[in-house]
């Protein structure tokens, strides 16, 4: 039986890693009390709002509760919508969110060891897991109702699929929901498009059939969200957060990452605030407004923000594992600043391999025009680090593509392991 056991593990060493990391994290959501604070209370309340037929509700800071006859856009319901479906079955209670998280987490281990294996080898694939099973922030995250965990799963998922099944519309529904989960992800279907596009082996007609299918699918999956928002508000609105969003990170009072637009002096939104929320549709288009004229006004500042804001995205900023420490409203765990420390340790360096990953991506598309995986990457990179050059920076943002970016790391990893020990790490 030990025989047994032991040879399985070696034939199948990913699966061990796996469980361990999977431990890691039921460890974790069971011991840290972690409480949901600012969006993460959004998420849950709006969750459980919806599971109990009230609506998908407007409501302020810090616990959301629904208005009735005033419903929110704000951010689109594909997050709190899954959490209402999940406390329908199992109940509302924190460690359902929590769970659901443990098993997205799974499902991510596994796709990024396949993807790994598959495009690489099993080395590089097995130092993938490693570093993402590992991860402090990867095991930290399951605590907290927040969207970044079912974003990344769907984006894998996504990612293995068109690599592997290549199903269009399967591809497409996946897509649709993505981008309900996160609006940063609302263009992310542009990727998939362009990278179908620029593919060698395709002709035309069946790159345009191909993309015809997939937008169809996309649209079937967002259109009723739109649709609802337009007869709400009047609007076909995506989400009522992006003039919001786009103002708090452009305009005098703007630092690079998130401010409080309601304590800038003579803030516009201030009028549009009421005790139980705000309006949604005018802080939308008076942020719009606000900001594009900002950004017109002064294209210096602005360029010279939107560096800061990549450089608090991925070195000045990175101290998201504290909301995996949240106790109570406006309550840290008394071990926040260690842990903030030690993603600030960890991670810069880790951003660093991913950028030398990039170049390096970048260098054989340029050269030698490669269209594969590692292009797929480059344009995951170069699509999230623009939306962060304009909206936010934010370490938030850069989280969910972890899986994805510790492939390119891993790689880098081992090819410069075989050039220091090439006897040692010979292929």
């Amino acid at each position: 039986m030990l025989k047994k056991t032991v040879d399985f593990i070696k034939k199948y060493p990913y699966l061990l890693i796996i469980l361990a990391g999977v431990i890691l994290r039921l460890v974790w959501i069971i011991v840290m009390p972690t409480y949901p604070e600012t969006d993460f209370m959004w998420y849950r309340i709006k969750g459980i709002e919806l599971s109990q037929g009230k609506g998908f509700l407007n409501g302020i800071y810090p616990y959301y509760t629904g208005t009735p006859g005033k419903p929110t856009a704000f951010r689109p319901i594909g997050y709190p919508g899954t959490l209402a479906l999940l406390y329908l079955v199992f109940g509302t209670k924190l460690i359902v969110g929590k769970l659901f998280n443990v098993v997205l987490s799974t499902l991510i281990m596994f796709l990024t060891y396949k993807l790994a294996k598959q495009f690489f080898n099993e080395k590089i694939a097995l130092i993938t897991l490693v570093l993402f099973a590992f991860s402090p922030l990867a095991i930290a995250y399951n605590s907290i109702h927040c969207s970044e965990i079912l974003f990344s799963a769907l984006l894998m998922l996504s990612i293995y699929l068109f690599f592997n099944k290549n199903n269009p519309l399967l591809i497409g529904l996946l897509i649709g929901y993505l981008t309900l989960v996160r609006p940063i992800g609302m263009f992310i279907p542009l990727i998939f498009a362009l990278f179908i596009f620029i593919k060698k082996d395709l002709n035309l007609k069946k790159k345009i059939i191909y993309i015809a299918s997939f937008a169809v699918a996309v649209a079937l999956v967002v259109a009723p969200w739109v649709i609802r928002n337009y007869i709400v508000f009047g609007e076909p609105v995506f989400s009522t957060n992006g003039g919001y969003v786009i103002y708090v990170n452009n305009n005098d009072n703007a630092n690079g990452s998130w401010t409080d637009p309601y304590k800038y002096k003579d803030s516009p939104f201030l009028k549009y605030r009421t005790e139980t929320g705000f309006d949604e549709m005018a802080t939308h288009k008076v942020g719009k407004e606000l900001a594009y004229k900002w950004i017109k006004e002064h294209p210096d500042k602005f360029i010279k923000l939107a560096f800061k804001r990549i450089a608090n995205s991925y070195v000045l900023k990175t101290d998201d594992i504290r909301w995996a420490l949240t106790t109570y409203i406006d309550t840290w765990h008394p071990i926040t600043s260690k842990a903030v420390k030690l993603e600030m340790l960890l991670y810069p360096p880790f951003y660093i391999v991913l950028f030398a990953f990039i170049i390096y991506a970048l260098y054989r598309f340029i050269r030698y025009r490669k269209i594969d995986f590692t292009t797929f990457i480059l344009l995951i990179f170069a699509y999230f680090n623009a939306m962060m050059f304009v909206l936010e920076g934010n370490s938030r943002y850069v989280f969910p593509l972890h899986p994805i970016y510790t492939i390119g790391v891993a790689y880098i990893i081992w090819e410069v392991l075989k050039k220091v020990f090439p006897k040692k790490f010979a292929t």
